[in-house]
């Protein structure tokens, strides 16, 4: 049994193990399962599986007249290069309805591309999977903050590290703040221009959001500061592209 011949007969469409028996069959002659797995190095529970398989392949033959004990014996090879017209026929009926079904399988992944991917984060680890996520797409970000309430000291401390790293990877910050007196800030508008951020602040009465907006290459993210802390990061071309223009219209306003 030559690791050529298990080659070929896997080509015709057998599977390794089944190559494997139908070859020690025709090198050792007529065998039990036992011994067969013995010679091959198949557990005995998968040889009989695959003698089974062989069987309705016609690769093999049951003897169950020789004593107490099932014998399987294998057949004559010609039944080989029956089985290679067969799975040849099967593969050119496969191409012929893969053609057919094509076109469809394309409209629908198209389709796909529109339909927008929505996900949705509880508590820190939805910052930190948008903050991430921002830092491995490098696009220049636009946002439009929400004062961070008390309670939240983990959010500014999140917030100051993000600045920081965005800065390093000459990520670019437009901002739109509405002023609230008061209100905690996790950075000094003073260090905007080492943090790479151009800022537009707003009169609170025009722009009191409760929510937090970024929007990044084709993503948006919206966080929710008030009350729970939870994430929605939308994944779409042209909802992201909306939160752009809107964007655009505030600031060339503000």
């Amino acid at each position: 049994m030559t690791e050529l011949n298990e080659k070929s007969l896997v080509a015709c469409g057998l599977s390794l193990e089944q190559a494997k028996i139908y070859l020690s069959l025709l090198e050792n002659g007529m065998a039990p399962a036992k011994r067969i797995s013995l010679k091959t190095g198949i557990g005995r529970p998968f040889t009989y599986k695959i003698l089974e398989r062989l069987i309705e392949l016609e690769l093999v033959e049951k003897r169950e007249n020789i004593g107490k004990v099932t014998f399987f014996a294998p057949r004559h090879p010609k039944q080989l290069k029956e089985l290679a017209d067969r799975r040849k026929v099967e593969l050119e009926q496969s191409s012929l309805g893969l053609r057919t079904a094509f076109g469809l399988l394309v409209s629908q992944f198209n389709a796909l591309q529109d339909k927008p991917n929505i996900r949705f984060y509880e508590g820190e680890e939805g910052i930190k999977e948008v903050y991430g996520d921002i830092l491995k797409t490098g696009t220049d970000i636009m946002i439009i903050t929400s004062p961070i309430h008390e309670g939240r000291q983990e959010v500014l401390h999140l917030i100051k590290e993000q600045v920081k790293k965005q800065a390093e990877q000459n990520i670019k910050t437009r901002a739109i703040t509405p002023h609230h007196e008061g209100k905690i800030a996790a950075l000094p508008v003073e260090e905007d221009e080492k943090h790479l951020i151009t800022r537009k602040i707003v009169p609170t009465e025009k722009l009191n959001i409760p929510v937090q907006i970024i929007v990044y290459g084709d993503k948006v993210a919206i966080t929710n500061f008030k009350e729970s802390l939870i994430t929605v990061l939308v994944e779409s071309k042209y909802i992201a592209e909306t939160f752009r223009i809107m964007f655009e219209y505030m600031w060339e306003r503000s």
